[in-house]
């Protein structure tokens, strides 16, 4: 430390002490900073009772700080992907026709969701778009369901190939299948990324599942 330096700490722990001697009151009227200082209790080698209650205090006022950081960025994370959700939900009932659910569904699912490839696949319309797929006979991908819960997994180039049809895949990715029941069939909403890892089973599908229930809605009305 450079001789100035050492002078401008010198000033500074002076004016702290100067302050706290005018203001002897300051700690009754900021107690929870005293669980942020160290202020170690002379007792031998002993360690003072007092002195391990404040260590065990501030260890618990940092773990609460962390746990509540993490629930702020979990509430910032909900509200953006539920203003996401609540466009989409409006825009998929908006929608007159397949054409302009196709749209939709390319919109806000490719753009605001950032999700790499999107299908609808269903049963008993007359023709196939791009994110909208009509089925004649099984899903290609039936074996992946498992009842009416959506599936988060792992896939294949060639699996991707046939959940996502009119993409180009290179290599693996994963997906959320969200399975839909509609008044003269069933269905599934597909949401695929390139990356092998970004629908693990540990994640949430609250938000997509409600995505795939107002789709099916639209989808029996149209």
């Amino acid at each position: 430390m450079q001789a100035d330096e050492l002078a401008d700490n010198v000033l500074d722990e002076q004016a702290i002490i100067d302050y706290l001697r005018a203001n002897p009151d300051f700690f009754n009227h900021h107690k929870n900073l005293l669980t942020e200082l160290n202020l170690p209790h002379v007792s031998g080698r002993a360690v003072s009772l007092v002195e391990h209650q404040v260590a065990i205090m501030r260890e618990r006022n940092v773990e609460m700080r962390r746990r509540m950081n993490e629930l702020l960025e979990a509430a910032r994370q909900n509200d953006a992907i539920f203003a996401k959700t609540r466009s989409l939900t409006l825009a998929l009932l908006d929608a007159k026709s397949l054409h302009e659910l196709n749209e939709v569904l390319a919109t806000h699912m490719l753009v605001d969701f950032e999700a790499d490839f999107v299908c609808c696949h269903v049963h008993g319309f007359d023709h196939s778009l791009d994110h909208i797929q009509s089925h004649d006979g099984e899903f290609p991908f039936t074996h992946l369901l498992s009842g009416s819960s959506p599936v988060c997994t792992t896939l294949r180039e060639e699996e991707l190939q046939q959940i996502f049809p009119t993409s180009h895949h290179g290599e693996a990715g994963s997906a959320v299948l969200l399975p839909m029941y509609l008044s003269k069939g069933d269905g599934a909403l597909c949401i695929g990324s390139r990356d092998p890892h970004h629908f693990s089973n540990d994640m949430d599908t609250l938000f997509v599942t409600y995505i795939a229930d107002v789709l099916s809605k639209v989808l029996q009305h149209l």
